[in-house]
């Protein structure tokens, strides 16, 4: 399971702070950081930003990051203008997140992950995430079907089956849809896509209760059905305690006990 770092974005009031002010230290220390901490890729969220300021908030966020550490960038963004701009300032490919089932947030981040050969994430929503797992595999159906066209497929393509609030009015409904979405896709699927989950969506505060505990043992189960890529805060100890020896249950980690200590 990879892990991506979702701690690079404007929801943080101190990131928020040091984009607004160009800080590249500060920018770079966090990158720097995410990566000692077991990061593989780094998803770049600037949040919204007016359009006669995107580019060089991109310019300044993209520059400091590549130069800052090797991970893989993640660019994330709800525009699909908004990403193709961000793109210019890139030196090494890096993903695009995020696109959804509606046609106009999803074909062009297709047409630009086809031109550029690039892998990007889709979400199995609308402008609205389906209740149940039927909803969310027909959409996910939908994207399958729409990146094949052209010439995406297997790992390319990467489904985020949408973790929602736990705490909301069904939020136990929502989880085990995406538990039975991420066990169903390689059997729908051929080749399969890889598959994301954005933790923070599950535990946010918005929901009106504080539900972190639930985060580690959800991204056990999610593992368990198949989750190849999990975004998370890569400096929350227990969730990154969890995934690392969810790699050593797959034979991809060596057990190392002193990896956990918990002091």
């Amino acid at each position: 399971m990879l892990i991506a770092a979702d701690n690079l974005t404007a929801c943080r009031p101190s990131l928020r702070r040091a984009m607004r002010q160009r800080d590249a230290r500060t920018v770079a220390d966090l990158c720097r950081r995410t990566a000692e901490a077991g990061a593989q890729w780094l998803d770049l969220n600037p949040g919204y930003v007016a359009p006669r300021e995107r580019a060089e908030l991109w310019r300044f966020l993209v520059s400091a990051a590549e130069a800052a550490c090797p991970l893989t960038l993640m660019l994330d963004a709800p525009e699909p203008d908004s990403l193709a701009l961000a793109l210019t300032f890139c030196t090494r490919p890096p993903i695009l997140n995020m696109a959804t089932a509606q046609p106009k947030r999803l074909i062009p981040v297709l047409e630009m992950a086809a031109a550029h050969g690039l892998t990007l994430v889709a979400a199995t929503m609308t402008a609205t995430v389906p209740a149940d797992v039927e909803g969310r595999l027909s959409l996910a159906a939908l994207i399958v079907e729409e990146a094949a066209r052209r010439g995406i497929a297997g790992e390319r393509l990467i489904l985020d089956p949408m973790a929602m609030p736990l705490a909301l009015p069904g939020g136990e409904a929502h989880a085990w849809a995406v538990i039975s979405v991420l066990r169903s896709i390689p059997q729908i699927f051929d080749p399969p896509p890889r598959t994301l989950l954005a933790m923070s969506n599950l535990t946010t505060a918005t929901a009106g209760a504080r539900t972190g505990f639930a985060a580690a043992p959800f991204l056990a189960a999610a593992w368990g059905a198949g989750l190849t890529v999990a975004m998370l805060d890569v400096f929350n100890a227990e969730l990154v305690r969890t995934a690392r020896l969810c790699g050593v249950f797959a034979g991809q980690r060596v057990f190392a006990p002193g990896e956990y200590r918990q002091d």
